[in-house]
């Protein structure tokens, strides 16, 4: 009887490890961590400061090939040349959970953008 008397304790414990275990996953996962910066990012702003400092690259994502959103497949290559590509960490043509794909939108989203601003000055 007295193993029974412990039991709603071991059951109030595992809920709150399994719970913490879910919740903190997410920041364990070095690519959600990687791509957190986004939610505190202003892309006009860090484009302008790009600007400043002569930095015309552009924003990439590396999927399955290196996607730079707001150039057209075709003019990739010239903007490549021209201007440079720098990947965004963290993206992946894996989605590892909820937050890794939400963190994703918002990459791509920032990098659109990032790069309207960045195109207007340099282009190939």
């Amino acid at each position: 009887m007295r193993l029974f008397r412990n039991y709603p304790m071991v059951i109030a414990a595992s809920c709150f490890l399994l719970a913490t275990c879910a919740t903190s996953s997410n920041s364990l996962d070095p690519y959600v961590q990687k791509l957190q910066w986004l939610d505190a990012a202003d892309p006009q702003a860090d484009a302008s400061q790009a600007v400043k400092q002569s930095d015309l690259r552009l924003l990439g994502l590396a999927t399955r090939s290196v996607n730079i959103p707001g150039i057209n497949k075709e003019d990739t290559l010239k903007y490549e040349e021209r201007c440079g590509v720098q990947l965004i960490e963290g993206i992946s043509d894996v989605v590892r959970s909820d937050e890794h794909l939400r963190l994703m939108q918002k990459a791509r989203s920032y990098a659109l953008q990032y790069n309207a601003i960045i195109k207007t000055h340099c282009k190939p």
